[in-house]
């Protein structure tokens, strides 16, 4: 009887006061824009005639559109927003391509009342309309999704868009970063908006787009980090960007390797060049000779590594040619690293590459104080080459430790490790340096856990040589 009626106390409702419910308006919006999606703010109408309306005036609305009920519910939801509200984020991800068309009127929202970050994702892209151009032919014809002017949104980001439309004047007077990803087209002028219709923006990133303006001219002094990943510009096109506050670039595989890129900038600080780098067509102007960080892949850009005399930290994504001449042009251009306290090496593939490869540039760098390595594969291309022909790239000479002495070495750090005999064999060879480091933390490839066994086995070579080892959950220290 006693436990009977614990149990009915429980689903009795609570006498005492509704104090969530005696909350000022702002506040309890505040508590339901950290719901999940708006649709759930939305579901709290039901509790009382006094949260009615209170998710109308949130500051913050969610949308996951997955079907045209949806849709239409996207639609009231907007309708119903309150117009005294403040709206400081507008989130909107759409599943299927066929409800594409009805961003336009939201958008239009988002022109009227956001003052913060519009974020829009449509997967699959904007509807394609099939047009018969004869019996046996067709053609599909992408509409296009217009972005309008959003004079106070502080942040745009938008994916998955077939061809998007860039307005060609009105002023985004507050955005402050602006990201577009994976749009087929991109209508109207990049360069033209950044330079002249966003007087504020410190972050522009394009990434998996393709350009119809044959040109990328930015002039911006407003320009801090720039970020352009695979960026499809024609063949006869070229990048300029003058952005003299810009300190953060990152360039990956954008136009063709005889596209132009001219960056000027005085502040640079951060750089991340995976493309190729050739003098004459590519050009880093106003940028010290010393920065904080580089990042390249290795092969081609020789002449990249000559441009800085000094980088805190370098981070070289290496490749090598399939072939014994590849090892003798590697040690060649090496000459030409700017020294570095912090070193990075990724992308080898074969233990035959790495290890020599490893000790070469130690000897080349022996003030270092910190080493980065992650042994994930990236080029089957040379493990395929060595499986056929046998691994003739690297002399027995590029194995002796013998003259690595590396005095300053305080922290190395391994990643992608798998226990397998040769990451073991890696450890060892780098023990036989004459290293004394505070600290080796090993992490492994994603789905490996390393055992108890092996971890201890670890402790017992690297122990004489550092003073703590870390894996993902455990840590040994003398």
């Amino acid at each position: 009887m006693a436990a009977e009626a614990g149990d009915a106390d429980l689903r009795r409702p609570p006498t005492g006061p509704d104090r969530i419910s005696a909350l000022p308006d702002d506040l309890m919006q505040a508590i339901l824009a950290l719901l999940p999606s708006t649709a759930a703010a939305a579901r709290t109408s039901a509790v009382s005639r006094r949260w009615r309306h209170v998710w109308t005036g949130v500051p913050a609305l969610s949308f996951h559109v997955e079907r045209k009920s949806t849709a239409d519910a996207v639609d009231t939801a907007l309708d119903a927003y309150s117009r005294s509200a403040a709206l400081s984020r507008l989130t909107i991800d759409v599943d299927s391509p066929s409800l594409g068309s009805r961003v336009v009127p939201w958008l239009r929202f988002a022109s009227l009342r956001l003052a913060g970050e519009l974020r829009l994702t449509l997967k699959g892209g904007a509807p394609k309309q099939s047009v018969a151009m004869g019996p046996l032919v067709h053609r599909l014809i992408m509409h296009q999704l217009e972005l309008p002017v959003c004079e106070r949104a502080t942040r745009i980001d938008l994916a998955g868009i077939n061809a998007l439309c860039l307005p060609p004047a009105g002023a985004f007077a507050a955005l402050r970063i602006l990201r577009i990803s994976a749009t087929d087209r991109v209508r109207g002028d990049v360069g033209h908006l950044v330079s002249t219709q966003c007087p504020r923006l410190r972050e522009l990133e394009l990434c998996d787009v393709a350009l119809e303006a044959p040109n990328l001219s930015i002039s911006s002094a407003s320009l801090e980090r720039l970020v352009l990943r695979r960026v499809s510009i024609k063949s006869e096109g070229r990048i300029d960007v003058a952005a003299p506050m810009i300190y953060y670039l990152a360039l990956d595989s954008c136009g063709g390797r005889s596209v132009p890129v001219t960056i000027a900038t005085a502040m640079l600080a951060e750089l991340i060049w995976n493309h190729a780098y050739d003098p004459r067509l590519h050009k880093l102007e106003g940028a010290d000779r010393q920065i904080y960080r580089l990042e390249a892949t290795y092969w081609s850009n020789a002449a990249l590594f000559r441009r800085f005399d000094a980088v805190d930290e370098l981070c070289l994504r290496l490749s090598m040619l399939s072939k014994p001449q590849g090892y003798k042009e590697f040690v060649r251009d090496t000459e030409k690293l700017p020294k570095t306290k912090v070193l990075e090496v990724e992308g080898l593939s074969t233990k035959q590459h790495f290890e020599p490869i490893i000790l070469h540039l130690l000897r080349k760098h022996s003030g270092l104080t910190k080493i980065k390595v992650d042994l994930f594969p990236t080029n089957s291309k040379e493990i395929n080459y060595c499986l056929r022909h046998g691994c003739s790239c690297v002399p027995p000479v590029s194995w002796t430790t013998d003259d690595v002495v590396l005095d300053s070495l305080e922290e190395v750090e391994i990643s992608s490790f798998t226990g397998a005999v040769e990451d073991v064999e890696l450890l060892k060879l780098l023990f036989l340096c004459k290293i004394k480091i505070r600290r080796l933390a090993i992490h492994t490839v994603s789905g490996v856990s390393l055992s108890r066994e092996m971890q201890k086995r670890i402790w017992g070579l690297a122990r004489p040589h550092c003073i703590f080892l870390e894996f993902e959950t455990t840590q040994f220290s003398r």
